[in-house]
């Protein structure tokens, strides 16, 4: 009996892990560059007056790299402000959206995390990846988060 405990409680850590590391790169890299919302009625945004029908494009990259909202580390990439989970990595849960927000919420949110860590989870225990020499780091920002000149990964057989 603690032995199974002992193992299930090793593949949940490694799961938590998997899902912060997730969560890590889905907030340096959005799948999407920005939001919008149209102002359905004169609204007051601190000391700013937006106009009925303006439309407000809020750029997630920005937004998910403030250091007012995750602190002076938040260009670098660090998965384990994650493991107390979202409403704990930075000082307002409602700046991470990866998926977007609200009534908006992407719809196969949930079924693309699911997805992901299988697939990652299957991938990273086959193989071992590192990036090439030739590497050169340039986020696009177009209407997805992209790289800019591709990215060159040296894939090993485990």
């Amino acid at each position: 009996m603690h032995i199974y405990i002992y193992i299930y409680s090793y593949h949940a850590y490694i799961l938590l892990q998997v899902t912060m590391v997730i969560q890590e790169a889905l907030r340096l890299y959005p799948p999407a560059a920005f939001v919008s919302r149209e102002a359905l009625e004169e609204t007051q945004l601190g000391n700013i007056v937006v106009s009925k029908g303006v439309c407000l494009w809020t750029l997630i990259p920005t937004l998910h790299r403030d250091p007012a909202v995750w602190g002076s580390d938040a260009n670098e990439f660090k998965p384990e402000r994650f493991t107390w989970g979202v409403s704990k990595a930075c000082k307002c849960p409602q700046a991470y959206i990866p998926f977007g927000v609200g009534p908006r919420l992407c719809l196969g949110k949930n079924f693309a995390m699911v997805e992901l860590k299988v697939v990652l989870s299957l991938i990273v225990s086959k193989f071992n990846f590192s990036l090439s020499p030739k590497y050169h780091h340039s986020p696009a920002y177009r209407m997805i988060v992209e790289p800019g000149d591709g990215v060159q990964i040296l894939i090993q057989k485990i």
